[in-house]
């Protein structure tokens, strides 16, 4: 229960940083997420809760890119660069077929 309130309060303070700022830091995200994965895990200075509440919490709310990037890096530096390039592609590709399915959808309903 205790990951669980801290993973609500950093995606709820992500959520209105997004909101805030209209997602024009996408990329300051990305970098936020990357150092403090680095950071935290090799320093050891917060605990686990903390730590899920900024990265999967505060940075997975404020920029979905910032966890895709991050998985991606993680795969290339495991030295799965085919596992990482399928991810990419089927990420992108899953997404854009479940907007456009949405959308399509949602516009029959209309």
């Amino acid at each position: 229960m205790k990951l669980l309130f801290f993973l609500a309060v950093g995606g709820a303070a992500g959520t209105l940083a997004r909101y805030g700022l209209g997602g024009l830091l996408q990329p300051a995200g990305s970098f936020a997420l990357g150092f403090l994965m680095r950071w935290l895990l090799g320093s050891g200075v917060a605990t686990p809760e903390l730590r899920a509440a900024l990265t999967v919490g505060f940075c997975g709310a404020f920029t979905t890119m910032s966890t895709f990037s991050y998985e991606t890096i993680a795969l290339l530096e495991d030295g799965q660069a085919l596992r990482a390039a399928a991810y990419v592609a089927g990420t992108l590709g899953a997404s854009l077929v479940g907007v456009f399915s949405g959308l399509a959808l949602g516009g029959r309903l209309l």
